[in-house]
């Protein structure tokens, strides 16, 4: 499969589309940026994974997400070794928690973080650090906007021939063709339960699964 940038998205939509004229670049380049959106945002993308390490400061609770947080996948502590109780680093996966349950807490204790929640822009955690630990973020990307006919959509290449069957879906609603929408709307959904996702391909590794039999008693 092709890797495609903005430019032949737009052109490759618009022939499928009949080879209509009437759709201006800018118009057709923010169709397929709304495909683009719609694509990232169903499935999760290996490309679109990322880490954020950063560290705690005490007494300081709220922490801001990066710029390009999409939505969060694992929050985990680092509490280094301490030569009075253990000579190993200590992990901690903090469970998220709701706003509703984080109002309800004491907010004046401070310790080791063992539950957070995410809200606006950041992210608090509770109890409130007592020291500086280590964080480390797992979350998904939030691409930015494909501006340039040069750009090309950050998905795995695979993906590419969905963008540009989601563009047309849109190009045929934004001239009320019912029928050209509704053709290209099935062209696009065949094409997305045919194609594997990341999580699929890495289960194919089956390396790790066995089977247990049992013993069947009389």
């Amino acid at each position: 499969m092709p890797i495609l940038s903005l430019g032949q998205i737009c052109s490759t939509a618009t022939t499928f589309s009949g080879g209509r004229n009437d759709w201006s670049l800018s118009e057709a380049s923010l169709y397929a940026n709304f495909a683009y959106s719609d694509l990232y945002n169903k499935i999760g993308h290996t490309p679109l994974q990322a880490l954020a390490i950063s560290s705690t400061t005490s007494g300081e609770n709220r922490y801001q997400l990066p710029t390009d947080y999409g939505y969060g996948i694992a929050l985990t502590l680092y509490q280094g070794s301490n030569a009075t109780t253990s000579n190993s680093t200590t992990v901690i996966r903090l469970k998220q928690r709701d706003p509703g349950w984080m109002d309800a807490q004491t907010l004046s204790p401070s310790g080791v973080p063992e539950a957070y929640e995410q809200y606006a822009t950041w992210y608090q955690l509770w109890p409130s650090p007592n020291s500086a630990y280590s964080l480390q973020l797992r979350y998904q990307v939030k691409p930015a906007t494909l501006v340039y006919s040069t750009d090309t959509p950050v998905l795995d290449e695979r993906w590419h021939a969905g963008i540009v069957y989601k563009t047309v879906e849109l190009l045929e609603a934004s001239r009320n063709n019912v029928e050209g929408e509704a053709m290209a709307r099935n062209r696009y959904l065949n094409f997305m339960a045919s194609i594997p996702t990341d999580q699929s391909l890495r289960q194919r590794d089956r390396s790790g699964m066995a089977v247990r039999y049992a013993k069947k008693l009389n």
